[in-house]
């Protein structure tokens, strides 16, 4: 054996040494540097080499492209392998830095072979590597293996299952001189990995995963020259499907063995490590132990490949007769049956029904179409189907399709029989099978009878009250708003606002300021009753530097207080009224002060007596006329005849009017944010409205004549809504809108959803509440459909009858009657207040009734919604139990439109927690948060 040959054996182990080789020749050096090898220059027609790019020293580079060789396939080994290395020669250290790329370069047929120069950019230079040549000759095989692929078929057509064996006859390797034979299990280890299965490539790797090999048994076999030897016959099961006529070819099946040379004993348990380094011989220990007679270990010392192409048997594909194929055919081949079955059997006209498809047959079920729904007349006549091929996924022996199908009327009674077409290779002809129909019953649908708008399009027709409709329906509206305004944010709506509360304290403010207007000097007397000024008095009498100063302060205190028109001077007159009050001891501190300050007048003395002790007889008597006036239950001074002031009933009732149009005014605007969503442009954001009411008016158009027309078009117009909310946007009249569109589509769970996200914007809206109670009631009657009719609870009677508030008045009407009886309430007190004589008792008791019922009604129903809270959308559902990673169903169910709080978030799925308490998981696609 040559070392070429050695070399092409053996091109892993080759590898490396390659590698050791290119890192043991590399100089310290700092400039970028490429260098390429190969394993060996010589091989045999499929086993490829191993070629190697390094790239050393670079800051950046480029990658090599490898360049197109003819009859060679290039093959990159993936990602390249990087490595440093660092040296210390003399005290100078040199640290190099390579970057390695590996490819498999396969010869394809006998020749001789050259890569030309690789032009690679590295620290903005070019560099070159060298030309590269090497040869391919055929493996001379012998007759050591034979490869054949045998059908049960000679002629199939596309499509048709076709089952192929591959046989691999392999004589074993008998040492003369250890008269062994190596069996089965070790000659198929010598099958080298660098084989190409083609067809098989499935199988082969499926008993790789599951640590097989296929099946042999030693047979005798002819060789070239007719002379009988023993062989290994290992056989390949695998079936395949032809997508193209024409002939079964295996040019990409090439089994290469590297088959054994020598024998030899395993020296020690560390064999294999000293034989893989350089001058070793190879080994495969691991792979081949032989044991010998007398318990010594054998491994292969040396081998040399053989390579062996498989030779085919004559099968010839035809393709499918195009003559007589039906309309419906989709390319299946083999015999198939088709079942069908619908999830829901009840439904309403425009309502959704999932179709189950199956399909079971003997041919490529993963290739399998479901029938063209779309072209089928019987089926398209009273159903809206979807558009284009259905997804489907293989289980077991049969593939499942599902698709949504919408009744376009009331009155259907089955889903029609729907046909697979396919062709049968044993008759040669196309065969077409059906399912059973599906008996179902569509009823009228409840949410398209009310394409009559109420306030909405012009013409529209008002429904009869034949239509099904209760009185209730009636008042909902299902007008979409179009202006651009709806794309505005919207700040939530505060139960009192700033404006209202200023309405509310208005009217008893003018009510108290004209009382006290009129009534000033009873106000002050009272006010003085209960201290008012004393801290004021008593800091100046304390301030007062002399007696004449104290005395001036009392009389003037006294005075006002005792409302002497004479005012501060009249000592007398004081000195009287409290004498008249029975007020003798006061009477007497008062005449001290007063004498003292007339002692200092008439004799010039300035001190007749200590200032200070004058300030106590003040202080004394200020503080007993404030206990005479808080013991006393009369005003001091008579009677007397006040002004109006210029009041009249008139200006009274002007103010409370002026009071109501705020109230008005505060209920019926809500501030509002103009700035637009981030994620969408305003043009865009307008375009999609216009195309959202587009659709909406659309299938307000066709509900008396197609339901599911109208259904999926207010649908689409649902989605599109939703796309406007999703960028951003919060705005009740959007939020109602889309309500509206799931409404007409029947999709009451997220209906209600959105109406409660309007709500919680604008509890007044008139729109959403009133549709809302719809929808909760369209709800109610589908899950009592088939219940028997209940009593009434007494206890159901009272939120029956706010619901019916809620209906006929509305929140914001009861809001605006709670501020009219309050404006009203006031209204009365004040005309009372100017001295009008009526009835003002029963006027004012009336409107304190308004007020507070209509007051409680409106903050009863004032809807406090948590923005953890969230709308189930699903028919039904049951809560799972878990940590959030692992779930088990519970016995807990949900159903649609049923609220439920959010605890936390955990990927795809929500903790919520019900009415009732009990918590559980749910996926985030079944509830809408609001």
């Amino acid at each position: 054996m040559t070392l070429d040959m050695y070399y092409a054996n053996n091109i892993y182990r080759i590898s490396a040494l390659l590698a050791l080789g290119l890192a043991a020749s590399m100089l310290p050096a700092s400039a970028a540097d490429v260098r390429v090898g190969i394993s060996s220059k010589d091989t045999y027609v499929g086993m490829p080499v191993r070629l190697q790019i390094q790239i050393r020293n670079a800051k950046d580079f480029d990658p090599p492209v490898m360049p197109t060789v003819d009859g060679v396939e290039i093959r990159s080994q993936g990602a390249p392998g990087k490595s440093t290395q660092i040296t210390s020669i003399n005290g100078v250290t040199t640290r190099t830095s390579s970057v390695t790329y590996s490819y498999e370069l396969t010869p394809l047929r006998v020749g001789r072979f050259e890569l030309p120069a690789i032009t690679i950019r590295a620290d903005g230079e070019e560099h070159q590597t060298r030309n590269i040549e090497f040869m391919a000759s055929k493996s001379e095989t012998g007759d050591l293996l034979f490869v054949e692929i045998a059908g049960k078929e000679k002629q199939i057509y596309v499509g048709q299952a076709l089952d192929l064996t591959l046989k691999i006859w392999l004589r074993p390797y008998r040492d003369s001189e250890r008269q062994l034979t190596l069996s089965a299990g070790d000659m198929w280890q010598m099958v080298s990995p660098r084989s190409s299965w083609g067809m098989f490539q499935d199988r082969m790797l499926e008993m790789a995963h599951n640590r097989e090999r296929p099946g042999a048994k030693e047979v005798i076999r002819k060789d070239s020259d007719g002379v009988e030897h023993s062989y290994y016959l290992y056989q390949i099961e695998a079936t395949i499907y032809p997508q193209s006529p024409g002939k079964i070819d295996a040019e990409d099946v090439h089994v290469i063995v590297d088959y054994p040379t020598q024998l030899g004993a395993a020296r020690d348990p560390f064999g294999t490590f000293f034989d893989d380094l350089p001058g070793g011989m190879p080994s495969r220990m691991g792979r081949d132990d032989f044991p010998s007679p007398f318990g010594q270990r054998l491994v292969v010392r040396s081998t040399r490949p053989i390579v062996a192409d498989a030779e085919v048997d004559p099968i010839n594909v035809q393709p499918i007769p195009s003559e007589g194929r039906p309309d419906d055919y989709r390319g299946a081949v083999g015999e198939y049956q088709i079942v069908t079955e619908a999830r829901q059997v009840v439904v309403k006209a425009g309502d959704p029904i999932e179709l189950l498809i199956g399909i079971v047959g003997t041919g490529p079920m993963e290739l399998v179409q479901a029938p063209p729904l779309d072209e089928l007349p019987e089926l398209t006549a009273d159903f809206k189907v979807p558009r284009g091929p259905l997804a489907g996924f293989v289980q077991g022996d049969r593939k499942l399709f599902s698709a949504s199908i919408r009744p376009r009327k009331a009155g259907i009674k089955e889903i029609p029989a729907i046909p697979f077409t396919y062709f049968d290779p044993l008759q040669q002809k196309y065969v077409t099978v059906h399912s059973k129909p599906v008996r179902i019953h569509v009823n009228e649908a409840d949410t398209l009878a009310m394409d009559a708008i109420v306030g909405g399009q012009a013409g529209a027709d008002v429904p009869s009250a034949d239509d099904g409709m209760s009185p209730a329906d009636t008042s909902a509206t299902f007008h979409n708003a179009s202006d651009n305004s709806v794309l505005s944010n919207e700040s939530p709506r505060r139960a009192i606002p700033w404006s209202a509360l200023v309405v509310i304290a208005l009217p008893p403010t003018i009510v108290v300021g004209i009382g006290i207007a009129k009534y000033r000097s009873d106000c002050a007397s009272l006010l003085a009753r209960w201290g008012w000024g004393m801290h004021r008095i008593d800091a100046r009498l304390t301030n007062a530097m002399t007696i004449p100063e104290v005395a001036d302060e009392l009389a003037h205190y006294l005075g006002v207080r005792l409302k002497l028109p004479s005012g501060r001077g009249d000592t007398s007159a004081i000195l009287g009224r409290l004498r008249a009050w029975g007020e003798h001891s006061l009477a007497v501190r008062c005449e001290r002060v007063f004498q003292a300050a007339q002692q200092v007048h008439a004799s010039g003395v300035s001190r007749p007596v200590p200032v200070e002790t004058i300030k106590q007889e003040a202080h004394a008597v200020v503080a007993g006329l404030q206990s005479h006036l808080l013991r006393s239950r009369r005003t001091p001074t008579p009677a007397r005849q006040t002004k109006q002031n210029g009041l009249s009933p008139h200006r009274v009732a002007n103010f409370l009017v002026l009071a109501m149009a705020m109230a008005a005014n505060s209920l019926a605007a809500a501030p509002s944010n103009t700035s637009q969503a981030a994620l969408l442009t305003h043009d865009q954001q307008l375009a999609l409205f216009n195309e959202a009411n587009t659709a909406y008016q659309q299938a307000l158009q066709v509900t008396s004549d197609d339901s599911a027309e109208a259904k999926q078009g207010f649908a689409d117009a649902a989605a599109k809504y939703e796309l406007l909310v999703d960028s951003g946007i919060r705005n009740s009249q959007l939020f109602t809108n889309t309500a509206n569109a799931y409404l007409q589509a029947g999709e009451l769970g997220k209906a209600i959803a959105y109406y409660e996200r309007a709500l919680a914007i604008d509890p007044t809206h008139p729109t959403a509440l009133t549709n809302l109670q719809h929808a909760r009631r369209l709800l109610a009657s589908r899950s009592s459909e088939s219940a028997e009719a209940t009593s009434v609870d007494l206890n159901d009677l009272l939120p029956l009858a706010n619901q019916w508030l809620l209906e006929r008045i509305g929140l914001r009407t009861l809001g605006m009657t709670a501020l009219a009886g309050w404006c009203a309430l006031w209204l009365v007190i004040g005309l009372r207040v100017i001295g009008r004589r009526f009835a003002w008792k029963s006027l004012a008791t009336v409107s304190a009734l308004v007020t507070v019922l209509a007051a409680s009604g409106y903050f009863a129903n004032w809807p406090a919604t948590s923005e953890s809270q969230a709308i189930v959308t699903v028919a039904e559902v049951n809560l799972r139990e878990g940590d959030g990673n692992r779930f088990s169903e519970s016995g807990a169910k949900l159903s649609e439109g049923d609220a439920v709080q959010v605890v936390k978030q955990r990927g795809d799925w929500l903790k919520v927690r019900q009415a009732s308490g009990g918590d559980g998981w749910l996926r985030s696609e079944q509830v809408v948060c609001l």
